[in-house]
């Protein structure tokens, strides 16, 4: 928790200097005249939400994975210019990811072998809840090309740290003790991977478009977990 905190208070400053950098830059427009011929791009993709399902790939053939599995990201980038072109350009700030995974099956650390597991929950529980969250702090960096139409186009990568890993399950107790309900969040995952890569695509019109991300690189380290990377689609969202 700590961390999302201080990732929300680098992610407010960070916006508040892009405000003050297009509020300069407008001042500079208007005592300009030679500036103002052209009329600037309002939407530059400075601050974008992506609202996005996951397909986990390589999961285990045994459990039952739900159909919908909700995440988001959020991006905070400043937009580079090249003095060449107009149409293209870089992006680069600080993001944040949250995957989910709904499933039949319990995530567990196994000590004894030192092994990350999906446990198969008995069909005879009636549970409320069996989800994996996964989460990342990353630098996104995307190459940008935009038409004077409205039509945009990047393609990036973000690379990060993994902020959190954890399985949460409210529900009956599964251990067979009658009567007795377990509602608990397990984060001891000792043998996921410190860092995260994803390539991702973001293509639309102005303030919206579509959303596709693919992680390199798996969850859990080799031979320590079940071999499963997260594979996105959605929908993306630009404030200014």
């Amino acid at each position: 928790m700590k961390k999302v905190f201080l990732f929300t208070a680098v992610l407010a400053l960070m916006v508040g200097a892009m405000a003050q950098s297009d509020t300069l830059q407008n001042r500079m427009m208007k005592t300009n005249p030679s500036q103002t011929d052209e009329k600037p791009v309002v939407v530059r993709d400075r601050l974008v939400f992506d609202i996005f399902h996951t397909f986990w790939m390589g999961t285990p053939s045994q459990g039952e994975f739900m159909k919908f599995d909700p995440g988001f990201n959020v991006s905070a980038m400043w937009d580079f210019k090249l003095p060449q072109t107009k149409a293209i350009t870089f992006g680069l700030g600080l993001g944040f990811t949250y995957y989910t995974q709904y499933s039949n099956c319990l995530l567990r650390y196994n000590r004894g072998e030192d092994v990350t597991k999906y446990y198969l929950l008995p069909e005879s529980i009636e549970y409320k809840r069996s989800k994996m969250a996964y989460m990342n702090v990353n630098i996104p960096f995307e190459i940008r090309y935009r038409h004077r139409s409205g039509f945009k186009l990047g393609v990036g990568i973000h690379v990060g740290l993994v902020a959190g890993l954890s399985h949460r399950y409210k529900g009956p107790d599964y251990n067979g003790v009658e009567g007795a309900t377990l509602n608990y969040k397990d984060k001891d995952f000792y043998n996921k991977q410190k860092f995260s890569a994803d390539v991702y695509l973001r293509m639309g019109w102005k303030s919206f478009g579509v959303y596709y991300s693919y992680q390199i690189n798996k969850i859990f380290e080799t031979d320590k977990g079940p071999k499963m990377t997260p594979m996105s689609v959605g929908i993306s969202i630009a404030l200014f």
